[in-house]
């Protein structure tokens, strides 16, 4: 048995997104929040504190992840086994920082 239904019967729909870029088609939605109150002094120290833990965490997390995977699968999305200490530790990266300004 088929039932035929109406778009009109869907509690949900997707926007209709520009393959430009979606703040052309509905800016309402894509608005930046606003801005906290700025802090100052211990609260603004905390905050800060509080954000790198919460920073580090999710990219312990990640790393993680990525270690959990097989080889093949790390493939896939462009990386390898040795490449994992380079996405999440820019002091890694120095060398590829100053092969790129001496050119």
């Amino acid at each position: 048995m088929s039932v035929q239904t109406a778009d009109s019967q869907f509690s949900f729909k997707l926007p209709s997104l520009s393959y430009i870029d979606a703040r052309w088609e509905e800016p309402e939605l894509l608005a930046p929040a606003a801005a906290p109150g700025r802090r100052t002094g211990l609260a603004a120290w905390l905050s800060a504190r509080v954000a790198a833990f919460q920073a580090w965490r999710r990219d312990r997390e990640a790393a993680a992840e990525l270690a959990s995977m097989s080889s093949r699968d790390l493939m896939d999305i462009g990386l390898t086994r040795s490449d994992l200490s380079r996405v999440f530790d820019p002091a890694c990266n120095d060398d590829l920082r100053t092969r790129g300004a001496r050119r």
